[in-house]
């Protein structure tokens, strides 16, 4: 695998495409690719996106930190999920305000209602379209929350952490790039559990579908170019979470693919490094190749970066980890 500065090029075979979209989901292959020149314009321009499972308040209590992986990333789009409800949209943008620049502008916010302690953030250097379909709490279905209900009772496990009256972990909104629509959702499904007949995996895909079912809806009620749908899919027991949220979409969009994504070393794919668990990818891009290109993009662990590296983002070795057992990913993409 040919070494290009700090990142790794698949070489020619590379590519991995794992069957289950409907009998052919995709994982569209592609190791960190040295960042490019982006003038996320929509005409030929390309956009990165970084998603990232930031655990609560990083951005409230390591805010220094969190400015510095977000200016690594050089990210037009984040896309934050399990944000606690105790942190607001002033004290997101006080951290990213360090980030302006004047040729962009200041960023534009989407602060999810829905998912109680986990709830999602939109946050872009473009304007942004919020949707009513993801704007408020998205609920349960009522028939799904009651069979759910049932199963976590008996199962002794009605926590108030583990309560549905919230909503479903999960926000998005249409980023204005140029004369571009693309649509993003960011979502975190119900974690733990690697039985495929527990509670939580079976609430797990409650969840996924009924994402698939509002991304529906968006694209029923108003046109996008583009759909990106990001997030911690918490993969601990099936995939299926991920297949129903890739889709099927009306055509043009079809399904989403998965971009595998990798450290530096261009080897590891895991994103969760928890104490008690094994190191696990947890975390997804997923887009719609049939409007997207894929052109690089990385998990990025403050662990791989050169001492040379560090000393300039006035970061360690273990930042990132201190800031979430999550690591950010970083994808960029370009508009076909």
């Amino acid at each position: 695998m040919p070494k290009v500065g700090r990142c790794w090029i698949p070489a020619p075979g590379r590519t991995a495409i794992t069957a289950l979209v409907y009998g052919a989901f995709a994982l569209a292959a592609s190791a960190c690719a040295p960042p490019a020149e982006t003038d996320a314009t929509g005409t030929g321009g390309g956009v990165r996106l970084l998603s990232w499972n930031v655990s609560s308040d990083a951005f409230v209590r390591y805010p220094a930190e969190f400015r510095a992986l977000v200016r690594k990333a050089q990210a037009d789009i984040l896309l934050l999920d399990e944000v606690a409800p105790s942190t607001n949209e002033n004290e997101l943008r006080a951290v990213l305000s360090g980030l302006e620049s004047d040729s962009r502008g200041g960023w534009h916010i989407d602060f999810g209602q829905s998912g109680g302690r986990q709830r999602g953030v939109v946050a872009s250097r473009m304007p942004l379209e919020r949707l009513p379909e993801f704007s408020g709490i998205v609920p349960y279905p009522e028939a799904e929350r009651r069979r759910l209900y049932d199963r976590m009772a008996a199962a002794d496990e009605l926590n108030p952490r583990y309560s549905m009256d919230d909503g479903i972990p999960v926000n998005g909104a249409v980023v204005l790039i140029g004369e571009r629509r693309l649509l993003v959702v960011t979502a975190d499904l119900q974690s733990r559990d690697d039985d495929p007949g527990a509670w939580r995996e079976d609430r797990r895909r409650v969840e996924a579908r009924e994402i698939r079912q509002r991304v529906r809806q968006v694209l029923e009620r108003t046109s996008v170019d583009g759909i990106i749908v990001a997030g911690d899919f918490n993969l601990v027991s099936t995939p299926l979470p991920m297949v129903f949220a890739s889709g099927p979409y009306p055509l043009p969009h079809a399904g989403l693919i998965a971009a595998e994504l990798r450290h530096l070393d261009g080897l590891e794919t895991w994103t969760n490094q928890a104490n008690n668990f094994p190191n696990s990818a947890l975390d997804f891009v997923l887009y719609g190749p049939q409007a997207l290109e894929l052109r690089g993009g990385y998990v990025l662990d403050t662990a791989d970066l050169s001492p040379a590296e560090l000393e300039q983002l006035d970061l360690e070795s273990d930042s990132a980890h201190r800031l979430s057992s999550h690591r950010p990913l970083v994808a960029e993409f370009f508009w076909h």
